[in-house]
């Protein structure tokens, strides 16, 4: 079948000049076309010949070369002309990227021009154009993103064990401690267990911190947890520390995946533009822009209240720009979003203390919903022995004002009674303000109130920051919280986390403690740093403290620190000076000395960061007595068949391994280091579910070496390591220098080919061939014909060279030529 554009080059040369009459013919019957490019809706002005009024009312299909807004589009699309009216088919419409159905005319096979409302066009009957101008409400805006990340990708892990190790020893009564992190990982999952070790001293032994198998599931954006975890904590719920299984939403699988609600700005250009954005005056993403409405959507750079500012170019350098509000907070989540997490097992007591002690048996379920982009839903449930507590609550968007929060939640059970939660927050970048307030009736309890750590009866803070040009900022803060009566029989200890993110056991606490606290901060030059802060506790006019921080850095990486200050009635002061060693490893070093009080202290520290590791020593004096101290960081992994000492792994972590020692890797085009005497070298501190730039130099191979690929992109699984192996193959090959026998070289570019091998070459200036894929004994044909000679020679293979072999006298060809 031939499309239009062929359909019209086909036709004979006297169609093509009657299909082009035609049109003009009736035109010139019209006073609305007589002009020829006027815009076709308006009627006759006088009567027409009858025969020229029959001609113009036969449809006449045309082929008409498209354009939008003026741009051509390099589309012939079919038009009906009937009379001064044109009908196009709705799969032209489709062909120009225009949609029916906001042109009103889905499910058609064709419209009339003038029947849609917003469209105006301007037919050239002697050029034979269609030039639409579409209203932006029948444009599909073009969608742009302003946020640049990384793309995720299929996790990868290979199979291999990772100790991160860390080894304490202390001058007085040598003391040997260490903590160690031991993982064990492969395609299913990652197996996990922390603790540390008193090794000589009082109380040795070792202490498990927590044991874990972890598996995600990427395509679900979830993660099975089967072990010790903390739950994880709504603004007005606390986290507990528990040993059983966990089912739970993991976001961190997508890392390109915004589950805030995202500014969208949308525009329009009425010829191809050029389009930047502006979030608080710095410029975040610019692009071009075809004619018709666009939206950039996922705006970044923003948490709280800022301003977007859109500024368009055309081609002429006319500016449009337009100022919008926006606000946007991380805590909601983006419509349709579901974050969970389901946990079942029992509550971990005396942690840090004893390896395996658990308590009451435990359900805890967490749940947020996105309902829309404004408001945030969140529920949770718990239940234990005797106990069982729901609430719920919600966090919305206030137009242009901030986020305002408030929950709800009762238990029942050994434990009656509500707590209810209020808080606002706003956010600029002049100003932020921050209040939330929880009451809790004497009954209401949770499970950690069952093991001995009751609730606050009240936890109120607010917070008030604002900064000031020049580098000035000031903050205040208040807290007030009021507990009941402490319990004579509460001896568990198990984590607790409450609404401000204090982490730890509960001990005897007072009823009341309100504590408020101001602090100052500028900038001194380039380069300086000043602050200034105080507090005071209102219920104990004893606690009270204010501190002068002075802090400079130098072009020499070297940083000098100063403090002064009063704390509970004690004149605190220290000096400190120190150089940290550069990543790529070396020697850094650190100096303090201040006072306490009465008490006097001065240290001294030398750190050398290598590829194997860290190690520090250092020696202080407190008072009378000095103390020297060594400390050694590192991992061993066991990978690839081999063991490799490196630097503590982080969360994702490749082994590359090429098999040449000494050649320089990157990462993201940047130099990590260089392979070990095994051609190995770890690669520490990836993006998890990302894919990461692993590259090596391949100007520092062998000349002996060959490798197709010097770059690939690794996605390491969370806590698992992959390994990323370049493959090298080995030339067996020798340069050759050849004579004929009467001592000249053979002309350059004569071919050349060895014997029992498919592949030719060509001789190069003063005789030189480079040959490849020889054995012990070789023959190279060279030439054809009454002028081929040959040579013959030996080869022996040298490690990390190419041998050059010669001079060789190629003799004339003896028999047949192979």
């Amino acid at each position: 079948m031939l499309t239009r554009r062929a359909r019209w080059r086909a036709l004979p040369p006297a169609c093509l000049l009657a299909a082009s009459l035609t049109p003009i013919a009736a035109a010139a019957a019209s006073v609305a076309t007589a002009a020829g490019a006027g815009q076709q809706q308006a009627a006759p002005a006088a009567p027409a010949p009858a025969a020229a009024s029959t001609a113009a009312a036969q449809p006449v299909e045309l082929f008409l070369d498209a354009s939008i807004d003026g741009e051509r589009t390099g589309q012939l699309v079919s038009v009906m002309q009937t009379g001064s009216t044109l009908r196009m088919t709705v799969e032209s419409l489709r062909e120009l990227g225009l949609d029916p159905a906001r042109f009103g005319v889905a499910g058609r096979t064709d419209f009339a021009l003038d029947e849609v409302p917003g469209l105006r066009y301007r037919y050239d009957a002697a050029a034979q154009t269609l030039d639409l101008s579409p209203d932006a409400s029948l444009r599909a805006p073009s969608l742009l993103s302003a946020r640049n990340v990384r793309s995720t990708g299929q996790a990868q892990a290979s199979r291999g064990v990772l100790l991160n190790y860390n080894l304490f020893a202390q001058s007085v009564g040598g003391a040997v401690a260490g903590s160690a992190e031991l993982r064990y990982f492969d395609r299913h999952g990652t197996l996990t267990s922390t603790g540390s070790a008193i090794l000589r001293g009082e109380r040795r032994g070792y202490t498990r911190y927590d044991t874990s198998w972890v598996r995600p599931f990427q395509d679900r954006l979830s993660t099975l947890q089967l072990g010790d975890t903390v739950t994880p904590a709504l603004g007005w719920t606390r986290a507990l520390r528990l040993g059983g299984v966990e089912w739970r939403r993991n976001f961190e699988l997508r890392p390109d995946l915004v589950t805030y609600p995202v500014a969208s700005l949308a525009g329009s250009a009425v010829v191809p533009s050029s389009v930047d954005l502006y979030v608080n005056n710095v410029r975040q993403f610019s692009t071009e822009v075809p004619t018709g409405p666009f939206v950039i959507d996922q705006v970044a750079g923003l948490n709280g209240a800022g301003q977007a500012t859109l500024v368009t170019r055309d081609a002429l350098g006319r500016q449009v720009t337009t100022t919008l509000p926006l606000y946007v907070d991380t805590r909601l989540l983006a419509r349709g979003l579901n974050d969970y997490a389901v946990s079942l097992g029992a509550l971990r007591r005396d942690y840090g203390q004893h390896s395996f002690s658990y308590g009451s048996p435990a359900a805890v379920a967490s749940w947020r919903h996105g309902w829309r982009d404004t408001v945030t839903l969140e529920g949770h449930a718990e239940a234990g022995p005797g106990l069982g507590l729901l609430g719920a609550g919600v966090l919305a968007r206030v137009p242009g004002a901030g986020v305002a929060s408030a929950a709800l939640a009762a238990s029942g059970g050994r434990r009656r009674g509500f707590q209810a939660s209020l808080g606002y927050q706003y956010v600029s970048p002049r100003f932020a303000f921050d209040v939330q307030s929880v009451r809790a009736s004497a009954g209401y309890g949770d499970l950690g109130a069952l093991e001995g750590t009751p609730v606050p009866r009240a936890l109120d803070r607010a917070s008030l920051s604002t900064a000031f040009a020049g580098g000035h900022s000031l903050s205040a803060n208040f807290i007030q919280m009021r507990m009941p009566p402490a319990s004579a029989s509460a001896s568990a200890s198990i984590l607790i986390t409450d609404p401000l993110g204090v982490i730890g056991t509960v001990e005897q606490t007072p009823a009341v403690s309100r504590t408020v606290s101001l602090a100052y901060s500028r900038s001194v030059g380039t380069r300086g740093h000043l602050s200034v802060s105080a507090f005071q506790n209102l219920a104990r006019r004893a606690e009270r403290g204010i501190s002068f921080t002075f802090g400079m850095a130098f072009d020499s990486r070297i940083s000098f620190n100063t403090n002064a200050g009063r704390q509970r009635g004690e004149n605190v002061a220290s000096m400190s000076l120190g150089r940290a060693p550069d990543f790529d490893g070396g020697i850094g070093w650190a100096l303090q000395a201040g006072t306490n009080g009465a008490q006097r202290y001065d240290q001294a520290q030398v750190q050398y960061l290598g590829a194997h590791g860290r190690a520090t020593v250092s020696t202080q004096r407190v008072g009378e007595t000095r103390i020297s101290n060594l400390d050694l960081s590192g991992a061993l992994v066991a990978m690839d068949n081999t063991v490799v000492a490196a630097r503590q792994v982080g969360r994702g972590f490749a082994l590359v391994s090429v098999g040449v020692p000494g050649l320089p890797v990157l990462q993201d085009n940047r130099p990590i280091g260089r392979t070990d005497a095994g051609g190995r070298l770890l690669v520490p501190d990836l993006m998890p579910y990302a894919p990461n730039r692993i590259a090596i130099d391949p100007s520092s191979l062998p000349p002996d070496t060959r490798i197709d690929v010097t770059n690939v992109d690794v996605v390491p699984r969370q806590y698992a390591g992959v390994v990323a192996r370049f493959a090298l193959a080995r030339y067996a090959a020798a340069t050759l220098t050849l004579v004929k026998p009467d001592g000249k070289a053979p002309e350059v570019g004569t071919p050349a080919r060895l014997e029992g091998s498919a592949q030719a070459s060509v001789v190069g200036y003063d005789g030189v061939l480079f040959v490849e894929g020889l054995r012990a004994e070789n023959r190279v044909l060279v030439g054809a014909g009454k002028d081929a000679c040959e040579v013959g020679f030996a080869y022996k293979a040298v490690a990390g060279e190419l041998p050059a072999i010669g001079p060789l006298v190629c003799q004339p060809v003896q028999g047949e030529s192979k």
